[in-house]
């Protein structure tokens, strides 16, 4: 009897603790627009960027979302982690498409140029930005079928990252802008997961030794990547320093599409999604927390007590550096961004995790019974 009062008063005091927190969070969910999706922000999430099928945006808690033009053909938008730039794509000198860094302060954009080719009329474009804003990767076309990775130095200049055969593109950076990710094309077309630290290129594999799908993101200090898992297995975390993968869980073991999308700066919070082929709105997404495991990011907010709408965050594109922000684009193709509370501390995480949980489950049941 002594044990399970003892036992209820530890969850008791979770609850009552992670409600508390959650109180004095900023915990709250911004709808930016149908057709825009959100892809990056600065690092404590109080600038974010998105874009729609032809322009780039600009959104902030107090100014809302101003259209900031560029031209989008391909690519994303990011943020520096200050928030005072953009990468995106805008016409450049010659009439076509080149990636771009958009500086807040004078509204104006400055095309990056290409590595000599094009394919229709983009020359190359941006797919992150390094969170010291010195730094743009992406893709850059060397003839009309063939793209290589590319990155920008702090002059401007975009360098060829080259490739180990077929086509290659970067998908994020680091903070100092010294280790890229992305995929590297193999003869047999799959796209393998590549990391270039200090541009030096290095494929990825797994424990077993088989290739590991396309990299989408890296912690801020280079030693986490996360990315696209094979179909059915699980999402995961890949340490440059060891060469080992860590899977991290997957919500719908029936789903045959897996991803992580973003990482927060120090790679404790991770964020993706799950399901099967279909429109992007269709998924679920998803947030991983070192101590907590993976969680559905739908319940995750709600559980903080954002009314979210009857919507699901369907497809979320990154994670401040803070690990704070969520970003993305939602189950009626709104862009949101979604303000969590702070992470708790890894001494409290079994009991929040008791807490969490049983508000979790509860806010599911009564979505479901309405």
């Amino acid at each position: 009897m002594k044990q399970t009062t003892a036992l209820a008063r530890a969850v008791a005091i979770a609850v009552s603790g992670l409600t508390m927190q959650l109180a004095h969070g900023a915990a709250a969910w911004y709808d930016l627009g149908a057709g825009r999706t959100v892809t990056g922000a600065s690092a404590n999430g109080g600038v974010a960027a998105a874009y729609d099928g032809a322009r780039y945006y600009v959104w902030t808690p107090a100014g809302g979302v101003k259209s900031i033009g560029g031209r989008w053909e391909s690519g994303v938008a990011s943020v520096s982690g200050d928030g005072t730039l953009v990468s995106g794509s805008t016409v450049g000198a010659d009439g076509n498409t080149q990636a771009a860094v958009y500086t807040v302060a004078t509204g104006r954009w400055t095309a990056l140029g290409g590595i000599g080719g094009a394919s229709g009329t983009s020359e190359s474009s941006a797919w992150a930005m390094a969170g010291n804003g010195q730094s743009i990767v992406g893709l850059g076309w060397v003839d009309a079928g063939t793209a290589h990775a590319v990155q920008s130095t702090p002059a401007g200049i975009l360098h060829d990252l080259g490739s180990l055969g077929g086509s290659s593109r970067a998908n994020g950076v680091n903070a100092d802008g010294s280790m890229v990710v992305g995929w590297q094309e193999l003869a047999n077309g799959f796209w393998q997961g590549t990391y270039w630290r200090n541009g030096v290129a290095t494929l990825m594999f797994d424990e077993h030794g088989a290739e590991l799908s396309e990299a989408n993101a890296v912690s801020a200090d280079g030693t986490w990547v996360v990315g696209d898992a094979l179909g059915g297995q699980e999402t995961w975390r890949y340490n440059t320093q060891t060469s080992t993968i860590q899977y991290l869980g997957d919500l719908d073991p029936s789903g045959d599409q897996q991803a992580a999308t973003g990482i927060s700066a120090d790679g404790r919070v991770i964020v993706g999604y799950d399901r099967n082929s279909g429109p992007p709105q269709l998924g679920t997404g998803s947030i991983w927390i070192e101590g907590l495991g993976m969680l559905n990011l739908t319940d995750y907010a709600e559980s903080q007590g954002i009314d979210l709408h009857g919507r699901t965050l369907a497809l979320p594109m990154g994670v401040s550096a803070d690990g704070t922000t969520v970003y993305g684009l939602d189950s009626a193709r709104h862009g949101f961004v979604v303000t969590l509370a702070p992470i708790p501390e890894p001494g409290t995480y079994a009991l929040f995790g008791i807490g969490l949980i049983g508000v979790m489950v509860a806010r599911r049941r009564a979505r479901t019974a309405a």
